[in-house]
């Protein structure tokens, strides 16, 4: 059984943060997926959530898609070889819900899906110490459509949260710790399996 973890939250919500610690620590590998949005001042180097391509790009990866999103202006997407060869996936509320649905025939294939809560004014706050502040508003409205749409049909018994409305570091732990004891829930299924 191949686990993906998807995190889903809003935009500013600590996402990025949160999860380059948690896969340094638990050497997770994260799905850099698709986008052709603009590479913001901050994503230079390894420091950034998505491989950046042009719109003229994307019909090359239409057939191996498995989650696709358009937002202000730009869209992103993943393919299942990425999806495949990956652990933690960050991913918008809508994305989730695509990606559920086209993955629903993957043999082997588990999605976890882990949503950070962060309250509005949290979310302001960070926003204004982007460099790309001025289009939060813009996507934070775009989300809100999708979070009133997607976030009130989760299954909470299936659903992990972490709050990171205080300490980084405490969403960071609470974090470590959900995919540590899904991870060691797997390789007890998968050792029961193979005594039976």
């Amino acid at each position: 059984m191949h686990t993906v973890f998807c995190i889903v939250g809003r935009t500013a919500s600590g996402k990025s943060t949160i999860v380059n610690a948690v896969a340094k620590d638990l050497n997770l590998k994260i799905l850099k997926s698709y986008t052709t949005r603009t590479r913001r001042q901050s994503e230079i180097g390894d420091s950034y959530d998505h491989t950046f391509i042009s719109a003229d790009d994307v019909d090359k990866y239409r057939d191996d898609m498995v989650a696709y999103t358009e937002r202000a202006g730009y869209c992103s997407f993943a393919t299942k070889e990425q999806l495949m060869n990956s652990d933690i996936y960050i991913i918008n509320p809508s994305g989730f819900s695509d990606l559920i649905e086209s993955t629903k025939d993957i043999p082997n294939l588990r999605l976890v899906d882990i949503w950070i809560d962060c309250d509005s004014d949290q979310l302001i706050v960070r926003s204004k110490s982007r460099s790309n502040s001025d289009n939060w508003k813009e996507n934070y409205d775009k989300e809100e459509t999708e979070f009133i749409k997607i976030y009130p049909n989760i299954d909470y018994d299936k659903s992990w949260h972490v709050d990171n409305n205080q300490y980084i570091s405490t969403a960071i732990n609470h974090m470590k710790q959900i995919i540590t004891v899904i991870k060691h829930e797997d390789i007890y299924m998968s050792e029961a399996k193979e005594n039976v």
